[in-house]
């Protein structure tokens, strides 16, 4: 972690396994302290993605994540299968994880 997350608390760890699709879907979320990288106080990925990616790939599908050194980011973005970035609403981690978690089901994952 960044020098600024030194106090991190994690809030959330999530891990989903989709083994009839060979994907997967994985967050993670920390109460950070207040800074300029991240003036939300939080700090989180939310990455759906294909399992059997080849090396070097992460196999990105979706994610969500609000890391700042992503140049010309918004600060809560989207990264897209196709190298895409896009904003999302941030209007809380909890809420941003079920936007999450609704967008892998419309990728027809059965996740509960």
């Amino acid at each position: 972690m960044a020098e600024d997350d030194n106090d991190a608390t994690q809030t959330l760890d999530v891990r989903e396994r989709f083994p009839a699709n060979g994907t997967y879907a994985q967050v993670t979320a920390y109460r950070v302290p207040r800074s300029e990288r991240y003036p939300d106080g939080v700090k989180y990925s939310m990455q759906y993605g294909h399992s059997d990616a080849p090396e070097g790939e992460d196999g990105t599908i979706i994610r969500y994540d609000n890391f700042p050194d992503h140049p010309g980011a918004p600060l809560h973005h989207k990264h897209t299968e196709d190298g895409g970035i896009e904003r999302v609403d941030y209007d809380g981690v909890l809420d941003l994880y079920h936007d999450f978690k609704e967008e892998v089901r419309n990728h027809g994952e059965p996740w509960n």
